[in-house]
C-alpha cells in the first residue's frame, strides 16, 4: 500500500522509528548510538524516501531522484542518529506525554492520509509489519521529542525588528520591487526628424486616409502600415475605455477622443513617435471606443547628432549653477513636465528601465545625470529627493517567519551536536556504502 509506506517512512525520517522485528534482528547494522543500533534496512528505507520526497516535491526523475538521494546517504544518516538521540533524551527526562495528546497526533496522521477508520489503520500498518500499539508509542515518542525541541530550542527564537531591517538591508539586491522611491526632474530634449523624414510620414498618413475614405478597414490598415513595435502592441484593435478614464491618457490621445464624435476619424497628430491617426466607433456618456494607428517618425543620425549637442550645452549650463527648473521650462521638449521644471513626480527606481536606474540610483540628492538616451530623445535627470522603501507588515512577518526557520536549524543543529559529544556512536563504514 503506497500510502501506507509513505507514513512508516515518514516516521523512519523524523524520529527513527520502532521497525519491524524480524527486519532489525536478521538486518546488517550499520551504526551503534549509545544501547541502540540502526539498522541498513532503516537507512535504505529513508534514502527511499528522500528520492520519493524529490520526484513529489521537487519534481526530480526517478533516476535523478535516486541518485541524488544516495548522495545525501551520509547526511540522512547524521539526522537519523541526532533524532534518534532527541528521542532518547526526551525518554530519559521522562517528558510528559497525555493520552489525549497521542490520540490526537493519530487523528492528525489519519487525517493527513485520508484514513478512515482505527480499523482500516490497522490493517494498513500490518501490510507494513507494524502492529497499532507500536505505532501509538512511537507517536508518543515522536511527542516526546517535539516537546523536548520545543523546550529547549523554541525559547532561542526571538526575532528583533533589527534583525528583520538587517536581513532586508543586505538582500535588497534580491527584491527588486523593493527600491528607492525618488522625486525625479528632467529636462528632455526630443529627436527631431527632418522636414524629409515628416513629408515622408504625411504622405503615408494622407494614402492611408485616402483608402478609409474609399472603404478600407482601419485596423488592417494599421496592421499593414504599422513597424514592428507596434504591431506587436496591437495597433488598430478596439479600445473600450470609460470616459472618466480619458482625463489620465497623454496629451495626444487626450486631445484627439475629446474632440470626435461616434463615426469620426481625426485629422492627423503628430506625437513623440509619429504621427497618429484616430477612428471613433462609439461613444456616449459612460464610454468611448475607438482605433488608431501611427507612422512611425525614426530620427536620423543627423537628429539624434542633434539632440545631443543640444542637451550637453544644457548640461554645461548646469555645471556652471544654472537653476535646473529655469533651464527646464525653456528647452524641454516634454509638453506635460515643462510648465513645472520638469517634475516627474515619485517614482519608484523598480519602474525605470534598467540603463536609466544604473545612472539614478548614484546620484545624490540635488544632483543632476549625464545625457541619458532613451527611444525618443535625450533626457538630463535630477534628483529632488530620495525615500527608502518600507515593509509592509506581511513582508515583514514573512522574513520574520524565514529567520525562525534559520534560527531553528541552527540551534537544533547545536543542541544535537552537544547530545552527540556525549554519546557513544560507531558507524560500520564497511556496510555504509549502498548496494546495487
Amino acid at each position: 500500500m503506497k500510502i501506507l509506506r509513505f507514513c512508516a517512512l515518514i516516521l523512519l525520517i523524523f524520529y527513527c522509528g520502532i521497525n519491524p522485528v524480524d527486519a532489525r534482528r536478521f538486518d546488517q547494522i550499520v551504526a551503534y548510538v549509545n544501547e541502540d543500533v540502526i539498522t541498513r534496512w532503516e537507512l535504505d528505507s529513508v534514502v527511499k524516501q528522500k528520492g520519493l520526497e524529490l520526484q513529489q516535491i521537487y519534481r526530480f526523475s526517478e533516476r535523478e531522484a535516486m541518485q541524488k538521494a544516495e548522495e545525501e546517504r551520509a547526511a540522512l544518516l547524521d539526522q537519523l542518529i541526532r533524532q534518534m538521540l532527541l528521542v532518547e533524551t526526551a525518554l530519559t527526562l521522562k517528558i510528559e506525554i497525555t493520552e489525549a495528546e497521542v490520540e490526537q497526533y493519530l487523528q492528525n496522521f489519519k487525517d493527513q492520509y485520508k484514513i478512515e477508520t482505527e480499523a482500516e489503520l490497522a490493517q494498513a500498518l500490518k501490510k507494513e509489519g507494524y502492529t497499532l500499539m507500536s505505532f501509538r508509542e512511537q507517536a508518543k515518542r515522536n511527542l516526546m521529542a517535539d516537546r523536548l525541541v520545543m523546550q529547549r530550542i523554541l525559547p532561542r527564537l526571538q526575532i528583533r525588528d533589527s534583525d528583520i531591517q538587517k536581513f532586508f538591508e543586505e538582500n535588497r539586491s534580491q527584491l527588486p520591487t523593493k527600491t528607492d522611491s525618488v522625486h525625479l526632474r528632467h529636462i528632455f530634449v526630443a529627436f527631431k526628424p527632418s522636414e524629409a523624414d515628416r513629408t515622408l510620414a504625411l504622405g503615408k498618413i494622407n494614402t492611408i486616409l485616402q483608402e478609409l475614405e474609399a472603404g478600407a478597414d482601419f485596423e488592417k490598415l494599421a496592421q499593414a502600415y504599422a513597424d514592428a513595435e507596434h504591431r506587436q502592441a496591437g495597433i488598430g484593435v478596439l479600445n473600450e475605455l470609460p470616459i472618466s478614464e480619458v482625463s489620465v491618457l497623454s496629451a495626444t490621445f487626450r486631445d484627439a477622443l475629446s474632440g470626435l464624435n461616434a463615426g469620426e476619424i481625426s485629422e492627423p497628430v503628430e506625437g513623440n513617435d509619429g504621427f497618429y491617426l484616430f477612428k471613433v466607433e462609439r461613444k456616449d456618456e459612460q464610454i468611448v471606443a475607438f482605433r488608431h494607428l501611427v507612422i512611425s517618425l525614426k530620427p536620423s543620425e543627423e537628429a539624434i547628432e542633434a539632440a545631443y549637442e543640444r542637451a550637453d550645452s544644457l548640461l554645461q549650463r548646469l555645471n556652471q549653477g544654472e537653476d535646473f527648473d529655469t533651464l527646464a521650462r525653456q528647452y524641454s521638449d516634454d509638453a506635460q513636465t515643462k510648465a513645472n521644471g520638469g517634475d516627474l513626480g515619485i517614482r519608484s527606481l523598480s519602474e525605470l528601465n534598467p540603463d536609466t536606474r544604473k545612472i539614478i540610483e548614484g546620484l545624490s540628492i540635488g544632483s543632476h545625470s549625464t545625457p541619458i538616451r532613451t527611444t525618443y530623445g535625450v533626457h538630463i535627470f535630477k534628483i529632488d529627493s530620495r525615500a527608502a522603501p518600507e515593509l509592509s507588515d506581511a513582508e515583514k512577518d514573512q522574513i520574520r517567519m524565514m529567520l525562525r526557520q534559520q534560527k531553528f536549524q541552527e540551534e537544533w543543529q547545536i543542541y544535537t551536536d552537544l547530545l552527540k559529544e556525549n554519546s557513544f556512536i560507531k558507524i560500520k563504514s564497511e556496510l555504509f556504502d549502498s548496494e546495487d
